[in-house]
């Protein structure tokens, strides 16, 4: 009979991958319920996509998504946030140590890129965008609270540029952000509604094109 230690083998303990702390699976876990969400909203829209279905999609119990997310509409919103950071992300490359100018096109450029080959988080936030405006009281707020930080954030990196002294005092942060994010928004939703005619080269050339001339103005 082996003894204990015949029973561990020649294995070594370097070998032996570290167990994951509570942080760490839960992490995990919300990781795959979002993109379990984003699969089925992608597909079907967010209307019959219930958290009990969420948690089957990802290969969780029907409860875990309510027990980490509390509501659908917290599960949506958690959605556009990952879906807007995954937009930046792309970006990142070309923006690192960049200015305002490049900061702002390349996030540009990592949002309309991703019409090509769109991802299921991707669609699902176009998605998700189209439901809010036809009057889906779960995800207006949300929609809404995201429109709010992205137009807040493009405002910081504009009065950044600003103090760095690359951009002007004659542009106004905050009324740039609200055109920004709205030239983007209305881009990628003709995208998703008729994808065949959208030239996504034409749409960064002149999305570039317009954010030069804005912040350049005055």
């Amino acid at each position: 009979m082996p003894t204990h230690d015949e029973d561990r083998g020649d294995r070594d303990p370097r070998d032996v991958p570290p167990r994951r702390t509570q942080a760490e699976r839960r992490a995990r876990a919300e990781t795959a319920l979002i993109a379990a969400a984003a699969r089925l909203i992608a597909e079907h829209g967010s209307t019959g996509v219930t958290l009990a279905r969420v948690g089957e999609e990802a290969g969780f119990s029907r409860g875990l998504a309510t027990h980490y997310f509390g509501s659908k509409a917290a599960l949506l919103a958690r959605l556009q946030e990952a879906a807007l950071a995954e937009a930046m992300a792309a970006a990142a490359p070309e923006r690192s140590g960049a200015g305002a100018l490049e900061e702002l096109c390349g996030f540009a450029r990592g949002c309309l890129e991703g019409v090509r080959n769109p991802t299921d988080l991707g669609r699902a936030f176009v998605v998700l965008g189209a439901e809010a405006l036809a009057g889906a009281s779960e995800l207006t707020v949300a929609v809404a609270e995201l429109d709010a930080r992205t137009r807040q954030w493009t405002a910081e990196v504009v009065g950044q540029g600003q103090r760095d002294g690359e951009l002007g005092a004659g542009v106004d942060p905050g009324a740039f952000a609200l055109a920004f994010v709205g030239l983007l928004k209305g881009l990628v939703v003709q995208a998703a509604a008729a994808p065949r005619a959208f030239d996504v080269g034409v749409a960064i050339a002149e999305s570039e094109r317009w954010i030069r001339l804005a912040l350049t103005a005055g």
